[in-house]
């Protein structure tokens, strides 16, 4: 009965290291700050653990890259009116993003702007502290 028991709670042990490893926390964004960006879906993925937005942004001289952000899970942000055809391909949004912190592009996503002036927030509040529409991009 005791090697059974300690065989069981050593595959418990390693089961819940992996899940760790596999999730991370938001440690790795700036949380002292909200940056906002113009871009074109890319692509829009609501997928768990975490949802995914990744945009085309142009810099001041003209050069494209992808940005990727991240979001909630698919039931948190389902909850606040995200659905998998909230963005698609070619669709010019106004992210609100918390940045990275070691600079690479990308975020945390706080909000998501649509051309037609929708304003879709995270699980994890608008980020801007007023709900308000974000200045016409």
């Amino acid at each position: 009965m005791i090697p059974k028991l300690v065989s069981a709670l050593g595959i418990a042990v390693i089961a819940s290291i992996s899940a760790a490893q596999a999730h991370h926390s938001f440690a790795i964004f700036d949380q002292s700050k909200v940056s906002y960006l113009n871009g074109t879906v890319k692509q829009f993925e609501l997928v768990n653990p975490h949802a995914w937005l990744h945009l085309v942004i142009v810099n001041d001289k003209g050069e494209t890259s992808t940005w990727s952000f991240e979001g909630g899970s698919v039931a948190q942000l389902a909850s606040l009116g995200w659905n998998p055809q909230s963005f698609k391909p070619g669709d010019k949004v106004q992210i609100g993003f918390r940045p990275m912190k070691d600079g690479s592009r990308g975020g945390q996503v706080m909000n998501v702007r649509t051309a037609s002036g929708q304003k879709l927030c995270s699980n994890r509040g608008c980020g801007d502290g007023s709900g308000k529409i974000l200045a016409p991009f």
